[in-house]
């Protein structure tokens, strides 16, 4: 047996029931290697025995060593309703351990093995991708929002339910295609620049940027709250930046970074910004900035939108007569005539739509 001992083995392990790493030692000698997989679905009698049909226990010669049971204490409750929802198996050939256990609306399996014998290695493997495909959850985006504490910057994933990809033409008029097109292949590659999005609200601006996390599940977008702006300063956030690569930030309402740069406070921020994406330490961290805001682009730091460093600007307006009444018929309603914003065309259905559009659009009631 190695150096380590059987006590330091016991704190090995997060489990306070069936101390998985020591019974390893104890069966095989020395510390295993591992692998867990956390499967989102509830384990009933039913969806437990097709999970460990789908391991196939037979092929290493599993048996089981270790039972913890589900039962109903009522007396008059059926005997078949009660059922094991965590198992140890145990493989003498394979020297493998197995932990499956079924709570709080999931199934977690712990596979453990002797990282010298490859064959196990592989099966267990292959095994992983088997039940990730059966019974794991599509990959939902998400996104990261910038936190500090003690002068320290990290993030915080933030999980998504509602970021769809959308189609671009029917949400956007007609001259964003070509500009999407510019956003999209950017984000894809590992550079540095500013994407500025303005316009009135309601026009699309967040939707869109959704539309970008829901299609890049890959990239890091982060959240800069404008409470936070005056730390880009801050020496701490350069080291943030280090850890953080090939990320992209997202500053809405950011006026108070983009325009011109009337005093020194601004000016320092926006000074900051033009670092970031243009220059040798642009090219080593990659860090694409995007920015929302309403004001018009006239009011920006001309800085920003020189041409190299800044990947692409839009002005986000209501979508044309043309493209309101497609996207409003599409959506159900008739007889809709203007241009609206897309919070109007979504909002049509809600109270009080009539009155605070009816003189700036047209519209008319069937």
């Amino acid at each position: 047996m190695d150096t380590l001992s059987l006590e330091a083995l016991l704190g090995s392990y997060e489990n306070n029931g069936f101390k998985l790493f020591p019974y390893f030692t104890v069966c095989f000698g020395g510390f295993p290697s591992a692998l867990k997989i956390i499967l989102p679905i509830q384990g009933s009698k039913e969806i437990i025995n097709s999970v460990l049909n789908q391991i196939e226990l037979g092929k290493f010669g599993f048996i089981p060593v270790f039972k913890n049971w589900t039962t109903n204490d009522a007396r008059d409750a059926d005997i078949l309703d009660d059922y094991a929802h965590e198992y140890v198996f145990k493989s003498e050939s394979g020297q493998m351990l197995i932990h499956f256990i079924s709570q709080h609306k999931s199934i977690q399996v712990h596979f453990l093995y002797n990282i010298d014998n490859l064959e196990s290695e592989k099966w267990i493997l292959e095994t992983n991708q088997s039940l990730r495909a059966t019974f794991g959850s599509q990959q939902m985006p998400k996104f990261k929002v910038l936190v500090a504490s003690d002068g320290a910057f990290y993030t915080e994933d933030i999980n998504t339910i509602d970021f769809q990809s959308v189609d671009i033409s029917d949400l956007y008029n007609e001259d964003f295609s070509e500009i999407d097109s510019i956003i999209s292949q950017s984000i894809a590659r590992e550079d540095a620049g500013i994407i500025l999005l303005h316009g009135e609200p309601g026009t699309g601006k967040t939707t869109y940027i959704k539309n970008l996390i829901y299609r890049f599940k890959d990239k890091d977008f982060i959240f800069i709250q404008n409470d936070f702006v005056q730390d880009l300063l801050n020496p701490s956030f350069v080291t943030f930046l280090l850890r953080n690569k090939n990320s992209v930030l997202i500053i809405e309402d950011a006026e108070k970074v983009v325009v011109s740069r009337d005093n020194p406070s601004d000016a320092s921020v926006v000074s900051t910004i033009l670092q970031l994406t243009d220059g040798l330490f642009s090219d080593f961290l990659n860090i694409k900035i995007v920015c929302t805001f309403n004001t018009n682009i006239d009011r920006i730091d001309k800085a920003l939108l020189r041409k190299g460093r800044m990947i692409a600007k839009y002005n986000f307006a209501p979508l044309s007569p043309e493209k309101t009444a497609a996207l409003a018929k599409k959506l159900g309603h008739k007889n809709v005539d203007g241009s609206l914003t897309l919070a109007d065309i979504f909002g049509i259905d809600k109270p009080g739509f009539n009155d605070a559009t009816e003189k700036k659009i047209g519209f008319f009631q069937v």
